[in-house]
């Protein structure tokens, strides 16, 4: 078959060393991690440094400048520098972010959240423009509210709805279940229509048009670990990947994670156009050169195509 024949081919020669930058620590990134821990990565002749990056903010000019050959993060991110006239591109993508209204058990309704704190982690970022689109979903206008900026990310927005400084935030609940924070989902983005991006596959144009081969080999490896990792045989081996890399062995924090992320998780990660453009229209009200490009253009899912028209290595 054609999947074991790659497979001996990349046994018999040397691995490709390849630096791989990842922003945030979350169960989300488990078809990464599975490909590193479990070895997806070397059987497709592939030596994976997989480096994590506090921010896309960070990693964006980490791999413009040659020190990351590919970046998982935001695509947002990676848009607003090609904007700017950076030379990147979107090779792939992960299902849109599971967003939930997330409030206090005592309130009931939309309603009750007017005048009252919504925590964002900036204005103008895409969580900010995630609030606003549910806000308005539940019948409620940007100024019936007051948004705060949290600064530090999730932890620290978390720790702001504990101590009773936010009335709501806009997030997945990973974070509020591992904290053991009491809350109510109020709404949910998804089934709403409101699909956030969360993290791309972002390289630059000169290294894919250099390296095809490389990242034909790299997306075959996601789609070999995330088949590996929907299969339920393997639950406890995933488990284990999410024990290792978000560092607890907290049984219920694991099992939150597999519920989570393994279902949604896509076997072939394309990038959906029509997602990442209504996502960026929201952010072109405060950086209008994001209406000049050419989201089309940004995103080349060629390499996915390539590896769901040839197959992937079969369940084991």
């Amino acid at each position: 078959m054609a999947w074991q024949c790659r497979a001996l081919a990349a046994e018999l020669r040397k691995p490709e060393h390849i630096k791989v930058g990842y922003a945030s620590i979350s169960g989300s990134r488990v078809s990464l991690w599975a490909a590193q821990d479990i070895g997806f990565f070397a059987r497709n002749g592939l030596a994976a440094e997989l480096i994590f990056v506090a921010t896309s903010v960070q990693g964006m000019p980490a791999l413009l400048a040659g020190e990351l050959a590919i970046f998982s993060g935001s695509p947002e991110t990676a848009a607003q520098a090609a904007a700017q006239g950076a030379e990147l591109v979107i090779i792939a993508s992960n299902e849109p972010t599971q967003y939930k209204l997330i409030v206090h058990p005592t309130i009931k309704r939309a309603e009750e959240l007017k005048g009252k704190k919504i925590g964002i982690d900036r204005i103008g970022g895409s969580s900010y423009y995630a609030t606003r689109r549910m806000l308005e979903k539940v019948g409620l206008k940007p100024q019936d509210v007051e948004f705060m900026q949290v600064a530090g990310g999730g932890p620290q927005r978390v720790a702001a709805f504990r101590s009773g400084i936010l009335a709501a935030v806009v997030t997945t609940i990973e974070r509020f279940e591992r904290a053991k924070v009491p809350y109510r989902v109020l709404a949910d983005a998804i089934s709403m229509g409101i699909r956030i991006i969360g993290s791309s596959v972002v390289t630059t144009r000169t290294f894919r048009d250099k390296n095809r081969d490389l990242l034909l080999r790299f997306i075959r490896v996601l789609a070999e670990a995330s088949r590996w990792t929907k299969n339920p045989k393997n639950r406890e081996g995933v488990l284990n990947v999410f024990s290792r890399n978000l560092r607890t062995d907290d049984p219920s924090v694991l099992d939150l994670n597999y519920r989570l992320y393994v279902d949604p998780l896509p076997l072939f990660p394309y990038t959906n156009v029509e997602d990442l453009r209504s996502n960026l229209s929201d952010l072109a009200e405060g950086n209008p050169k994001l209406r000049e490009l050419n989201v089309s253009d940004l995103v080349d899912n060629s390499f996915v195509q390539r590896v769901e028209a040839e197959g992937v290595a079969p369940l084991r």
